[in-house]
């Protein structure tokens, strides 16, 4: 099995989570830091919005 890259990092100092890049762009190369990292969103239906 392949290991699975690493989407963030902990700073234990800090107790946040920083989202790492994953391939070479032109505006940096492969795992600098872009920033604080967020859970994705959960999208959210029409059913869900009425019952709220």
């Amino acid at each position: 099995m392949a290991k699975k890259q690493k989407r963030r990092i902990y700073n234990p100092v800090t107790g946040k989570y920083y989202e790492l890049r994953q391939r070479t762009t032109s505006s940096g190369r492969r795992g600098q830091i872009k920033g604080l990292w967020k859970a994705p969103k959960k999208k959210k239906s029409l059913l869900d919005i009425i019952l709220e």
